[in-house]
């Protein structure tokens, strides 16, 4: 019979089979009342061996700088646990397919069947990677796995995480940005709250959420350690489909102004967000560390997909050259 070793790293290649090995970091894109970024299918197209050497670099940086679970644990005792999760989790997994609503798939029946299929085998994908994790984390065969997904909690943390996030960026609040955000997207809202011009003060409410027969609602769930060490920590990343209405305004506090709202900037809009979450899970206890926010991304379309399967076919094909 296998021992529990083996199977361990039987599992960690299973997580690395149906996920890239390669880690790619999405840049945020803009600065509105949250921080979006780019998914890695809408970056633009790069030369392949820059895009190589990127990958190689972000890798062998992620694989030598975790922390091991102990060291994790003594930091997180310590009062810094927040900060060893930021820097494992402030990397949105390529290959995430983040599905779209029903009316923005793609024209054409060979297009939407071919989008389908996509949608399909990334969807069991994912489904295999929680079978995986939730073998991986039983004690024994007559044991309950210590993991559990729990999505409906998930999605309850992700919209109390885009609210809050939200809340401070207008109110300036930069606490609970660096607590509740991973560096990717606390650092830019940071930067933008710093370069505000004296005597404006902003203002945010969410109003409603909205179209609830729909949202909010799961668009994709990934699971994948940071290297194929026994040790090496396991984060998971969860895209929430949120739709609301949110009311945003400006006021002028100068002693001119005395308070009042800026002309014209009193909105409210109507919004659907695609909110990631991720956290770090520790792959001896299988105790998970609280959850942070990403930003928001836009969902996946059948061109950006195929350009992003093509690119990771052509670093694969240079990598296999080059061994």
């Amino acid at each position: 019979m296998a021992s529990s070793s083996t199977l361990g790293l039987r599992a960690r290649e299973v997580f690395w089979s149906t996920s890239s090995a390669r880690i790619i970091p999405r840049r945020p894109v803009g600065l509105a009342t949250t921080c979006s970024f780019s998914t890695s299918q809408n970056r633009p197209a790069q030369v392949k061996g820059q895009t190589k050497r990127a990958l190689d670099a972000m890798n062998k940086s992620i694989g030598h700088n975790t922390p091991s679970p102990k060291r994790q644990q003594a930091i997180k005792q310590a009062g810094g646990g927040s900060e060893a999760s930021s820097a494992a989790i402030s990397i949105v997994f390529p290959g995430t397919f983040i599905r779209p609503p029903l009316s923005q798939w793609p024209s054409g029946v060979s297009n939407w069947l071919r989008f389908l299929k996509y949608f399909l085998i990334a969807k069991g994908q994912e489904r295999l990677q929680q079978f995986v994790m939730k073998l991986q984390s039983r004690p024994s065969m007559f044991k309950r796995a210590l993991w559990k997904r729990r999505h409906a909690a998930a999605v309850v943390t992700a919209k109390a995480l885009h609210r809050t996030m939200a809340e401070a960026f207008a109110s300036g609040d930069k606490a609970t940005i660096r607590r509740i955000c991973v560096a990717n997207c606390g650092t830019p809202l940071l930067a933008a709250i710093d370069s505000r011009p004296r005597g404006r003060r902003y203002g945010y409410e969410l109003v409603e959420y909205t179209k609830r027969m729909f949202y909010p609602s799961i668009r994709a769930s990934r699971i994948m350690p940071v290297a194929r060490d026994m040790n090496a920590p396991i984060v998971r990343q969860v895209v929430v489909a949120i739709s609301s209405r949110q009311r945003r305004v400006e006021y002028d506090d100068s002693p001119r102004g005395g308070g009042k709202i800026v002309p014209g900037s009193e909105k409210e809009v109507d919004v659907v967000e695609n909110v990631v979450i991720g956290q770090v899970i520790n792959p001896h206890t299988w105790q998970a560390d609280e959850w942070r926010i990403l930003g928001t991304a836009r969902s996946t379309t059948l061109e950006d997909w195929e350009a992003e399967l093509a690119l990771t076919k052509e670093i694969e094909a240079g990598e296999a050259m080059s061994k």
